[in-house]
């Protein structure tokens, strides 16, 4: 009796992909990619202008909080107050990424005006536009005291009271 022998291999051929398989294959996958990737780069865009837009709200909340807790009653001057509490009771205001200006994608600044010369302050504004304009947003966002949140594409840079309100 004859021992038969394992069987190795294909009734067909060799097993594999052939070339031009292969090159169907990364085509197709790269016309997923450019399909997907815009849609990837929005969303990013979009989280980031969400985050600027709920960061700038936290900066009128935390100019509330210092003004309340500050003796005598004055805004902040800077963001860096609004972080450590620095002048209203050493307690901090603000996220600590905010407080140093720049955070997920955005760059945030504070400024605060004297009224009377008395150096206390009555009047702020706070605005945030991009880092890089088209790749980590396209708005800008602008509010002061009033709590007014207002917001505009102008090309990356900072708005002012005349931009358009949220509505």
């Amino acid at each position: 009796m004859q021992c038969k022998k394992p069987f190795r291999g294909s009734l067909t051929g060799p097993k594999g992909f052939t070339l031009i398989e292969l090159l169907v294959v990364v085509a197709i996958i790269g016309i997923i990619a450019a399909l997907a990737i815009p849609n990837l780069i929005r969303s990013r865009i979009s989280a980031y202008e969400t985050s600027a837009a709920a960061s700038i709200k936290s900066i009128a909340t935390a100019q509330t909080d210092y003004f309340i807790n500050s003796s005598p009653h004055t805004y902040s001057t800077n963001l860096d107050n609004l972080g450590d509490g620095n002048g209203a009771g050493q307690v901090g205001f603000l996220n600590p990424d905010i407080a140093l200006g720049v955070k997920g994608g955005y760059t945030f600044q504070l400024e605060a005006g004297c009224i009377g010369g008395n150096s206390q302050y009555y009047g702020w504004s706070a605005t945030a536009w991009p880092l890089v304009y088209k790749s980590t947003g396209i708005r800008s966002y602008y509010i002061d005291e009033t709590g007014v949140i207002r917001m505009s594409d102008n090309g990356g840079i900072p708005l002012d009271e005349t931009a358009p309100v949220i509505e």
